[in-house]
């Protein structure tokens, strides 16, 4: 069938709409006929409806609705087809009427064509048409003049939204090139605007008490899921352990600017504004919750002593009840950023202190990922390997000529903030790790927390918060004493537990029974992800509960409820699976607080209000389990910890695994009679993770951190299954081990079987020569870290492909053969992937370049002939939008379909059983990630036998020297040793190893 598009500029974007071409006329095609379109017109309409589903896009009775933006962002080949205008071959000259903030300033804009001449233009949003010709607005120039228009349309205005208007100007002005844009005068480029979207403390000491003035900071500084790598997916930002800055490197504003701003400017007024004059052309902007927040801290400093040291204790609560949206622990984070300042500045006032700890030791080396933003001075600079050396090299010459700045894509540098941003990186002298006796101090998030001393004499009670750390001597540890069982200690049947058990949780329920009875304060369930550790929980919860109901403990005054303490999205989790397994009731009356429903559990604020009381005590105590967020547990620390719990569960527990975050602090802080952690990842950085989520699980078993880490992060073989058996072997006395974990290759029942391909592919000739390349440069370079890691990423990129995401256009078939020819790995997926679909089977495809994602999935579908593209799940995907996602592919009717993933964002935290394949185009450093992308199909719940492909790009000269092959033998090598002890991730000693044996090796090759 021959079909043609038309479309129709609207204020709020573009109508598309397919049409049947017929003799006698057209007929409009409904969008559920778009997908079985042929030709060209076919491809781009399986393309566009791509973009609903990005929600770039809306699906109309006749069509399809795009943004202008989407618009924009077309690749040409896809705008060509759907009968769009190509890019307009105009450029556009700016000059500014008046001052920035007075009323009446305007930037006028003037449209020139490629002859130069000056010409009229209509624009539609993306759209343009002057004279009989039409054409379409890059993205970098659409944002421009919408942020023009939008500054334009405030005419008449005050100063403060006039300068909020400008900051996207000045944005946009940054993204675009010279020939497209011209300015008639300096004014416009000599502004500089200040967006403020968090803020921090920075606190000292008066005569009268502590004092604190504000530090802003861009919303870049904001922890998230992201920064934390072993946060689960779909958590949002608010339950993420918060990543402590610098106040000074981490800082919006220069020093000087600060100062004027904290002391000059907030000190002296009364509220905040919208927006500040801080010196001639240089403007802050403060989004409007931040408002809220600097009046806030503006009021607690002219408060009573005790007050003030209320609020310090926990400013995060505080901000979070004035912002008045009753999610105290989900916009405050948002707002406040944790500082490694904040903690020293507080160490007088005894808030924060932490503590030194020249024997816990920075990690000198890190595994930068291919792609990674740097913030230099007040610019994101979007860095990969190359730039990241160009860059470093610029500095150093800079420095020998005396030069205070540096220029990178357009962006002038300055010299000396290029020098902090390096430093936050770890990097000495610009490539050296820093030497020993510069690193010896401790790592900013192992520092330690310590509470307050009383405020008044109603805090003298509360000294529970204020913990013993085990830090440098056993401060604390629980001596055990057996608990009293009157029921048989097996596995619950029917009715309390509905669903029968796998042979391998009944052992792990009976060795969880086992550490209960034993009198153990906690044990450890480290299984392997998909083995069902929560459903293995919920059956002992159960037990526990029936255990305590025969004992006469689970009524009244003696009821001691049960706490989950977990992410949001994990919370709902177990809600869900405890009433898919367990009876109706079989754990009681459930209290949510967390989210809306920690509404109904805040007290009103009268004169007897108090952190104590901010919650209600009295209805947690009546609960009979109570689920939590870790970020809610440390707004309301003081409220959980008058509630003594009989079992307290920490679910994803590496969340509590740094001795100095207030989660950690705040989970320590917590009554419980015995706590179970559960996670899959019990070692994610180093082994001080393990020490710490031990010491809340059983304190003291593992001894001082001091004397952990000199014993094991320093120590061999033989430290390391020394230490494996204390933990997982029988103890002397017969009591059982404090930790289970099984592998899911050791637990066959229940589990089909998995097979892991290894298959060496030769590299085509360009993808050869790329490689020849860099090694001859690795080979001529430094032998730093930096120029080791520099060659390392280089081989592990063309390793993927040698171009990239570049000359390719995903909609043309030769183009697309061309581009995936050109790449060992892409090369074996093709093929891989046409058995899979003979098969009738479905597939995982794990990349992490997230441009090298995009064109693949495209590519494939143009490959395959698919009548939609693959969907992507990486970091820019929402949380529920990729359950969404994952949902619509695991009910699909289709015999073959893939998903495109990024290994980190889509690692952990998803079930995809439909999938019986997992193709790794990109390698992680760490095995564990690339086990817990195996582990999203390869699960309980999947049926089919599952095999994982690991294609290894071999050079025809180089053979076992590739990348590919020395990487793949590392990985397998630590994942063995990890089976047999306790092993971290890949380390600083592996990239000399793997440096040495790619470059010097291969040089013989």
């Amino acid at each position: 069938m021959k079909v043609a598009f038309r479309h129709e500029a609207l204020p709020e974007g573009v109508q598309l709409t397919l049409e049947r071409r017929r003799l006698l006329g057209s007929q409009v095609l409904p969008l559920d006929g778009w997908s079985a379109a042929a030709g060209r017109e076919g491809a781009a309409a399986r393309y566009l409806l791509g973009r609903i589903e990005a929600g770039d896009g809306v699906a109309m009775d006749s069509g399809l609705l795009l943004t202008h933006a989407a618009i924009a962002a077309l690749p040409a080949s896809v705008a060509e087809a759907a009968g769009l205008p190509p890019l307009g071959t105009l450029s556009i000259t700016l000059a500014f009427d008046g001052i920035m903030t007075d009323a009446r300033a305007r930037i006028r804009a003037s449209w020139y064509d490629v002859g130069d001449r000056r010409i009229r233009v209509e624009r539609k949003g993306a759209l343009l048409q002057w004279g009989a010709h039409e054409g379409r607005l890059s993205t970098a120039l659409h944002s421009l003049v919408e942020a023009i228009d939008a500054y334009n349309d405030t005419q008449g205005q005050a100063a403060e939204p006039r300068i909020a208007a400008w900051a996207p100007v000045q944005a946009a002005l940054k993204q675009v090139g010279g020939e497209e844009v011209r300015t008639q005068d300096r004014f416009l480029t000599s502004l500089t605007v200040y967006q403020a979207g968090a803020v921090a403390l920075d606190v000292f000491e008066t005569a009268h008490g502590p004092d604190f003035l504000p530090v802003v900071m861009g919303r870049e500084t904001i922890a998230s899921l992201e920064d934390d790598a072993g946060a689960p997916d779909g958590m949002d930002a608010s339950e993420a352990a918060p990543v402590q800055r610098d106040l000074v490197a981490d800082a919006l504003l220069p020093p000087r600017l600060q100062e004027r701003f904290a002391r000059g400017i907030f000190a002296a007024e009364s509220h905040s504004r919208d927006a500040y004059v801080l010196d001639k052309n240089t403007y802050l902007v403060v989004d409007p919750s931040l408002k809220t927040a600097l009046d806030l801290i503006r009021r607690k400093r002219a408060a009573p002593k005790a007050e003030r040291l209320a609020f310090l204790k926990n400013p995060r609560a505080a901000i979070s009840e004035a912002l008045g949206d009753g999610q105290s622990g989900e916009a405050a984070p948002s707002l406040l950023v944790e500082t490694w300042q904040y903690s020293d500045r507080v160490l007088g006032l005894g808030i924060w202190e932490p503590p030194p700890m020249p024997w816990l030791k920075n990690k000198a080396g890190q595994w930068l990922p291919e792609h990674f933003p740097l913030r230099i001075g007040t610019d994101i600079v979007e860095l990969n390997q190359p730039l990241f050396q160009k860059l470093k090299e610029d500095v150093v010459r800079a420095r020998e000529e005396n030069r205070p700045e540096v220029v990178v894509d357009d962006l002038r540098l300055r010299v000396e903030d290029v020098q902090e941003a390096f430093g936050r990186l770890g990097l000495d002298d610009f490539g050296n790790p820093p030497a020993a006796s510069d690193n010896e101090e401790a790592a900013p998030q192992d520092a330690a927390l310590a509470g307050a001393a009383p405020e008044t004499a109603d805090d003298a009670g509360d000294q529970r918060l204020v913990i013993h750390q085990n830090l440098e001597g056993e401060e604390f540890s629980i001596t055990y004493q057996p608990r009293e069982i009157a029921i048989e200690p097996r596995f619950p049947g029917q009715p309390l537990v509905a669903t029968p058990p796998k042979p391998h949780q009944v052992i792990g329920f009976d060795w969880l029974v086992a550490c209960y009875r034993s009198g153990w304060p906690g044990a450890l369930l480290a299984d392997d992800m998909g083995l069902g550790k929560t459903f293995q929980a919920l059956a002992f919860l159960a037990w526990v509960r029936r255990n305590r109901e025969a004992l006469g403990l689970a009524r009244g005054a003696r009821n001691r409820p049960i706490l989950i303490v977990a992410p949001t999205a994990l919370l709902r989790n177990w809600a869900e699976e405890a009433e898919r397994h367990l009876a109706p009731g079989a754990l009681g009356t459930r209290v949510d607080a967390f989210g809306s429903a920690l509404r109904k559990l805040k007290l009103a604020r009268d004169e007897h209000w108090s952190p104590d009381t901010a919650l209600d005590v009295v209805r947690l105590r009546a609960a009979d389990w109570v689920l939590t967020t870790y970020e809610t547990l440390a707004d309301n620390h003081r409220a959980f910890a008058r509630v003594a719990f009989s079992v307290a569960i920490f679910d994803e527990a590496q969340k509590i695994k740094s001795p100095g975050a207030i989660n950690t602090q705040s989970a320590k802080a917590m009554n419980a009679d015995f706590v179970l952690g559960l996670t899959g990842t019990p070692i994610e950085n180093r082994l001080a993770d393990l020490w710490c989520i031990m010491d809340r699980v059983v304190p003291g078993y593992l001894g001082d951190l001091k004397a952990f880490t000199r014993t094991y992060e320093d120590g061999g073989e033989e430290e390391l299954k020394r230490l494996k058996s204390q933990l997982d072997a029988p103890r002397n006395d017969q009591s059982p081990p404090v930790l289970l974990r099984r592998m899911k290759s050791e637990i066959l029942e229940g589990l089909p079987a998995r097979e892991i391909r290894r298959e060496r592919v030769t590299m085509p000739a360009e993808q050869a020569e790329a490689y020849h390349q860099a090694v001859l440069g690795a080979q001529m370079g430094g032998l730093g870290q930096a120029d080791m890691l520099h060659a390392l990423h280089a081989f592990r990129s063309i390793s993927l492909h040698p171009r990239g995401a570049n000359d390719c256009d995903p909609l043309d078939r030769g183009s697309v053969d061309a581009w995936l020819g050109q790449s060992a790995r892409l090369v074996y997926a093709v093929d891989v992937l046409q058995t899979i679909q003979s098969r009738g089977e479905k597939a995982l495809v794990f990349i992490e370049d997230l441009a090298v994602q995009a064109l693949f999935a495209t590519a494939i579908a143009t490959r395959f002939g698919l009548d939609r593209q693959p969907a992507i799940i990486n970091g820019s995907i929402a949380g529920e939008r990729r359950l969404e996602i994952v949902e619509r592919f695991q009910s699909s009717p289709r015999p073959f379909d893939l998903l495109v993933l990024s290994p980190k964002a889509a690692g952990i935290g998803l079930t995809i059983t439909a999938a019986n394949h997992v193709l790794h185009l990109s390698r992680w450093w760490n095995p564990a990630v690339e086990d817990q992308c195996n582990d999203r199909c390869y699960r309980i719940g999947q049926h089919k036998p599952v095999t994982v492909h690991n294609p290894i790009a071999v050079h025809p000269d180089y053979g076992d020297a590739s990348f590919d092959v020395r990487l793949d033998a590392l990985l397998e090598s630590k994942r063995k040793l990890s089976r047999d002890m306790l092993l971290p991730p890949v380390g600083d000693g592996d990239v000399s190893s793997l440096f040495g044996q790619t470059v010097r090796e291969g040089a013989g090759a």
